[in-house]
């Protein structure tokens, strides 16, 4: 029995880590070297949720010719808006996971978290018996 909870909470501690990173990148967008690569996948149900505001602090945006999708401050700061959800996963851990908007999520949805490169939170539209 202890060595479940401490399982359980070595899990959730890795989560909030792994989510901590989140970066900039939509849910449906994957990069080329992700491609073919198993990833970890976890049900859970949102908690709760709230908008946020996602800065990315960097100059090539404004250096390249390419035009960024988000507001371009004259600092060379890009923003963008997003959700951070806070997710119960079925073992019981609670994580939090920042993603953009183009995806809107609702509490107490059941969602699949999948963890790679970037962590996505997409919903679970799974029956009950996988």
């Amino acid at each position: 029995m202890k060595s479940k909870k401490i399982f359980c909470l070595i899990t959730a501690l890795f989560c909030l880590i792994l989510a901590g990173c989140a970066k900039d990148v939509p849910p449906g967008n994957y990069d080329a070297s992700e491609v073919g690569k198993v990833k970890k996948v976890i049900s859970g149900t949102i908690i709760s949720m709230r908008p946020v505001n996602i800065r990315n602090k960097t100059a090539e945006n404004t250096a390249t010719n390419t035009t960024p999708t988000t507001e371009v401050a004259d600092n060379g700061v890009t923003r963008s808006h997003g959700f951070e959800y806070v997710i119960r996963l079925n073992s019981g851990a609670v994580i939090s996971v920042v993603q953009t908007d183009t995806v809107t999520l609702k509490v107490k949805q059941h969602v699949l978290v999948i963890y790679g490169e970037n962590t996505r939170v997409v919903a679970d539209d799974g029956g009950e018996d996988y």
